[in-house]
C-alpha cells in the first residue's frame, strides 16, 4: 500500500475513526488490527517475514531476561566466595550470548539473503525491522530495560507501520511510552499532523520527482560532458534524496500526531551542517544512533580491540594505540552502513569515503585551526560558516552520485568529468539539460525556497506547525488549498514513481 495512493488516505481516515471511537484501554489493538491489513496488503512474504523476526526477537529477549534473573537467583543465594559468584556470572553471560548469537544469525542471515542475492521478493521494510529488533534484544541483553511479555504488544512495537518503510529507527523504550497508553481525540493535534501530512506529500510528489527527472535525464547523457553537467546531477540527487526521504518522514509524524504518538525525530535541518560528521548527526539521526550504539561503542571498547591497541602500544606508539580503537569502530560502522545501503562497489565506496572525510576532519582538525588562524578567519563569522555548509552540500551531492551511479567504473568517470571545464557556450540551458520546462524549473524553485524557509525557522528553534496555525485562517486556508491544487495539478500522483521513496528498497 502506497504512503501515496488514495487508498492509504481512506486507510488513515478508517484508522483514526476506528482508533478514537475504540474503548481507551483497546486502542493499540486498533492499531495492531491495522498494522496486520497494512502488511497483508504487501503481500504473504512481507507478512510471513516480520512475523519469523517478531517470534524470534521475543522468544529470544525473554528468554535472556530469565537467565539473568535465575542465575542472579543463584548467586544471592549460593554464591559465598568472589570466584564462585565469576563463575555464576560467566556461565550466564555464556548462555544468554549463545541465545544471542542465534537470533542474530537467524534474522541477519535472512536479511542478508533476501538483500544480497537479489531474490525476487523483497519483504516490506526488512531492514528496519530487523535492526530495530535486534537492537531491542541487545539493550534486554544490557539490562536496558526488561523484556515485553506481552507478545502482541512487542509485535504492535515492531510492525507499526509509520515507521516502517522509511524509518525511523525507532527504540522501544522511547516508543513504548506513547504507543500503548490512551488517547483522546483533539481537533489541534488533527489540524497539525494533517498540515504536516499535506507538506510531506508535497516534497515528495512536487520536489523530489522534478529533481529525480534531472537526475535521471544527466545520468542519460550519452556524449561527453564537463563540470556543469557534474554539478547539476550532484545538487539534484542531494535536493531529490532529502525531499523524498524527509517528506517521508513528515508523512510518518503526521500520522503520529494525529493519533497522539511520539515519533522520534530523523532529521534536523542537515543541510546547515558545517561538515560532514555534522551532517550525519543531523540526517537520518536514528540509523546513525543505531550504528553508534550497537557497532561503534561494542567495538571500540570491546575486549578484543583493546587487546590489539596495547599491542600496538609498544610498536607505534601509545598515541596511535589511543586512535586505534576509535578509527577501527569508524570503519567497521562505515563499511556495515555502505552495505545496508546496497550491494553494489559503490555503495561500500560511498561508505568508505564518508569515513575518509569523517576522520580526516578529525584528524586534520589542528592543522585547520592553524590554518584558519593564519588567514585571519573567524570560526564563527557568516560567510566562514556558509563556506562550510556548501563545501558540505557538495561533498554530499558528490557521494550521492557515487552511489547513485550505475557502477564503481561510472563513478569514477562522473568524477573525471568534475575536472573537464567546458565553455559556457557550449553548455546547455538547464530546461534541454534536465528535460524540465520553465514551468517545471519554477516549481522547483519554488519548492526550495519553502523547504529552505521552513528549515531556516526550525534552525532558529521555531515551531513551525504552531507559527502556522497562528496566521489568520483565511490566510491559512488559502495556503493549504494552494498546496493541494499543486499536489494535484503539478505533483506525480498517479504514475509508478509516486508509489514508492527512495529508501524503501532498503
Amino acid at each position: 500500500m502506497s504512503f501515496i495512493s488514495v487508498e492509504f488516505l481512506v486507510f488513515c481516515l478508517l484508522l483514526f475513526l476506528g482508533y478514537f471511537l475504540a474503548p481507551r484501554k483497546q486502542q493499540w489493538l486498533v492499531l495492531l488490527f491495522a498494522n496486520a491489513v497494512f502488511y497483508v496488503s504487501g503481500g504473504f512474504f512481507s507478512v510471513a517475514f516480520l512475523a519469523v523476526t517478531c517470534v524470534s526477537a521475543y522468544i529470544c529477549a525473554v528468554r535472556v531476561e530469565r537467565v539473568g534473573e535465575t542465575y542472579r537467583e543463584i548467586r544471592k543465594n549460593t554464591c559465598r566466595t568472589r570466584e564462585e559468584k565469576q563463575q555464576n556470572k560467566a556461565q550466564c553471560t555464556k548462555i544468554q550470548k549463545r541465545m544471542m548469537t542465534a537470533c542474530f544469525v537467524l534474522n541477519f542471515g535472512i536479511w542478508m539473503v533476501v538483500k544480497y542475492v537479489q531474490l525476487p521478493i523483497f519483504p516490506l521494510g526488512i531492514s528496519f525491522y530487523t535492526f530495530m529488533a535486534m537492537g531491542y534484544c541487545i539493550d534486554v541483553y544490557r539490562g536496558k530495560y526488561p523484556a515485553e511479555k506481552n507478545p502482541a504488544r512487542f509485535a504492535l512495537f515492531l510492525s507499526f507501520f509509520p515507521h516502517m518503510v522509511q524509518g525511523p529507527f525507532s527504540r522501544y523504550n522511547n516508543l513504548k511510552e506513547t504507543l500503548y497508553e490512551p488517547h483522546d481525540f483533539s481537533w489541534e493535534r488533527l489540524r497539525r499532523g494533517g498540515i504536516r501530512i499535506l507538506w510531506g506529500i508535497f516534497k515528495k510528489t512536487v520536489v523530489a520527482y522534478r529533481f529525480g527527472m534531472a537526475a535521471e535525464a544527466v545520468f542519460a547523457l550519452q556524449k561527453p560532458c564537463g563540470c556543469v553537467y557534474v554539478l547539476v546531477l550532484m545538487v539534484s540527487l542531494a535536493l531529490q534524496l532529502y525531499a523524498d526521504f524527509s517528506g517521508y518522514m513528515d508523512i510518518a509524524a503526521g500520522i503520529c500526531q494525529c493519533l497522539g504518538i511520539r515519533l522520534e525525530e530523523n532529521f534536523r535541518q542537515p543541510f546547515f551542517s558545517k561538515s560532514i560528521d555534522e551532517f550525519w548527526r543531523r540526517w537520518h539521526i536514528t540509523l546513525g544512533a543505531w550504528f553508534r550504539d550497537y557497532v561503534f561503542y561494542t567495538v571500540s571498547v570491546g575486549k578484543r580491540t583493546q587487546n590489539l591497541a596495547r599491542m600496538c602500544r609498544e610498536k607505534f606508539g601509545i598515541g596511535f594505540s589511543r586512535m586505534l580503537p576509535g578509527y577501527l569502530a569508524l570503519f567497521l560502522v562505515w563499511t556495515a552502513t555502505g552495505l545496508w545501503h546496497g550491494t553494489a562497489w559503490n555503495f561500500l565506496l560511498w561508505g568508505w569515503m564518508n569515513l575518509f572525510f569523517i576522520a580526516a576532519g578529525i584528524f586534520f582538525a589542528p592543522v585547520y585551526q592553524k590554518c584558519r588562524e593564519f588567514l585571519h578567519i573567524r570560526e564563527e563569522s557568516r560567510w566562514w560558516r556558509l563556506v562550510q555548509m556548501v563545501r558540505t552540500f557538495l561533498l554530499f551531492g558528490y557521494m550521492e552520485m557515487v552511489s547513485g551511479a550505475s557502477s564503481a567504473r561510472e563513478a569514477l568517470r562522473l568524477t573525471r568529468l568534475l575536472f573537464v571545464w567546458e565553455a559556457p557556450e557550449a553548455v546547455e540551458p538547464l530546461p534541454e539539460l534536465t528535460g524540465l520546462g520553465a514551468c517545471d524549473v519554477f516549481v522547483l524553485l519554488f519548492g526550495i525556497l519553502l523547504m529552505a524557509a521552513v528549515d531556516i525557522m526550525k534552525e532558529k528553534q521555531t515551531d513551525c506547525g504552531a507559527l502556522f496555525c497562528r496566521i489568520p485562517t483565511a490566510v491559512r486556508y488559502v495556503c493549504l488549498v494552494g498546496l493541494v491544487y499543486m499536489i494535484l495539478l503539478l505533483g506525480d500522483i498517479g504514475s509508478d514513481a509516486s508509489k514508492g521513496f527512495m529508501y524503501a528498497q532498503f
